[in-house]
């Protein structure tokens, strides 16, 4: 049976959280087992894509008075309003033979385990296999565009995911890794999406992206609850073990140093 190491995180800062993710990637080495975090948000904050650009569109001023930091991802992908989700990354080796193909078919295999969760939770969920028909979608907002191997509910994105892949050189051989963010919404955010992108509606948001508190999941089932169901249905699907393994203190102390590089970033943008 293939083993996983879980590192089930405390609410962290983003800049923390990037970083922390920043070296999963970089310090995974080729026989290592998959890495798959689990994490929470110290306050309200707003993850944007590796490439997006900032402009007009998003009111940096509103995320001042409102006490939302802004930080860039190490992955692609759309800007994230966390702090009302539950969020995960997970760093694979992109041959290992559980994850064997291209970025497109990791996106598909990862995706069997959480349309599984979503049908444990009594949902009907329905994988999207296109890519966005416009490359060009001119939207700042995640759940406002369907990538390939995204879950609907009820026609709307309940999940959004990103990925990163690297090159590993050493002496005698080469390798590629893959980093993947992934974000659920609990809460209804939508009003708050709002005030940070002035520019996008309401009502249109609300016919393009769901919560779990949306379709009737959460309070109901507790982030607690969710969390150990998500865990649980990973494992089930993909036949795997966890090992739990927090970090270690030279873990810890290359975030430090990489946190100060994602601080810099935020207060730049902000």
């Amino acid at each position: 049976m293939e083993i996983w190491r879980l590192i089930e995180d405390i609410p962290r800062s983003g800049s923390f959280n990037m970083a922390a993710d920043q070296v999963l990637l970089e310090n995974y080495s080729k026989n290592d087992d998959p890495v798959f975090r689990i994490y929470e948000w110290a306050e309200a904050t707003l993850s944007l894509g590796r490439n997006e650009k900032i402009d007009h569109r998003i009111d940096l001023d509103a995320c001042e008075n409102l006490g939302i930091p802004i930080v860039r991802r190490i992955t692609g992908g759309k800007a994230v309003l966390h702090g009302f989700d539950l969020t995960y990354s997970l760093v694979g080796g992109v041959l290992d033979k559980q994850f064997n193909r291209g970025v497109l078919d990791n996106y598909r295999f990862l995706a069997k385990g959480f349309y599984a969760f979503f049908e444990e939770l009594g949902l009907k969920p329905e994988l999207w296999e296109h890519s966005p028909q416009n490359k060009k979608i001119n939207t700042h907002v995640c759940f406002s565009v369907i990538s390939a191997y995204e879950i609907l509910v009820e026609g709307k994105k309940i999940i959004g995911s990103a990925q990163r892949v690297k090159n590993i050189r050493s002496s005698s051989s080469s390798s590629r890794v893959f980093l993947q963010h992934g974000t659920i919404p609990l809460k209804d955010s939508v009003p708050l999406i709002v005030e940070i992108f002035p520019y996008v509606s309401e009502e249109k948001l609300r016919q393009e992206m769901h919560s779990l508190e949306s379709v009737g999941i959460y309070p109901a089932h507790s982030r607690q609850d969710l969390f150990r169901l998500l865990l649980h249905t990973l494992q089930k699907t993909f036949k795997m073990k966890w090992e739990k393994r927090g970090w270690s203190e030279d873990e810890l102390s290359l975030i430090a140093e990489r946190e100060c590089a994602f601080q810099e970033i935020k207060m730049k943008h902000a």
